[in-house]
């Protein structure tokens, strides 16, 4: 009987610190490591911790949140341990499925987990589209110098546009989407 843990966190700039120590101080025999979105279903990691559990082996994971973001996902994690009689532990949200009161627990906070996803992301679209109202132009800033600098040398010199591609640091695309956009032509 292994005790099989997860982290996860949606960026390399986070840090496992909290995870890492919770599923240490709960004895972890394997653990699996994971910077990847909640909201992806095919996770490497988790394929391969899902993959390594075998009947009577326990799955441990810091908080529901670190295992997916979604309900649907959550339930259907849950039904495959159950059927192939795996425990599961959520150490932060005293979850643990060998009881029946666990086994609701569970379903109850993966539903609060998928509404603080859907809470988050209407936050950040909101905060997007107040932007874009106050003029606020988002996306990556335009490169002005380096494409003002390609479109003089397309004009003034023999390079080819991968050429001056190289030596401006910016695409080909880019250069040529320039010159169709300011009618420029050799």
């Amino acid at each position: 009987m292994t005790t099989i843990g997860y982290m996860r966190v949606s960026t390399h700039h986070q840090k496992f610190d909290s995870q890492q120590k919770a599923l240490d101080d709960y004895g972890v025999d394997i653990l699996f490591k994971e910077y990847e979105s909640g909201r992806k279903i095919n996770r490497s990691e988790l394929d391969k911790a899902l993959e390594a559990l075998k009947p009577g082996d326990t799955f441990v994971i810091f908080k529901l949140d670190r295992l997916a973001r979604s309900t649907k996902q959550l339930l259907h994690l849950l039904e495959g341990f159950e059927n192939n009689h795996i425990q599961f532990v959520s150490i932060q949200n005293n979850i643990d499925t060998s009881t029946p009161m666990g086994r609701f627990f569970f379903t109850v906070m993966s539903a609060f987990s998928e509404m603080e996803a859907e809470l988050i992301r209407e936050r950040v679209m909101a905060g997007l589209q107040a932007a874009r109202v106050n003029g606020k132009i988002l996306g990556r800033p335009e490169r002005t110098k380096q494409i003002q600098k390609a479109l003089k040398m397309y004009c003034t010199t023999t390079l080819s546009v991968a050429e001056i591609s190289k030596k401006c640091d910016i695409s080909a695309p880019t250069i040529y989407n320039h010159l169709k956009k300011n009618n420029i032509s050799r």
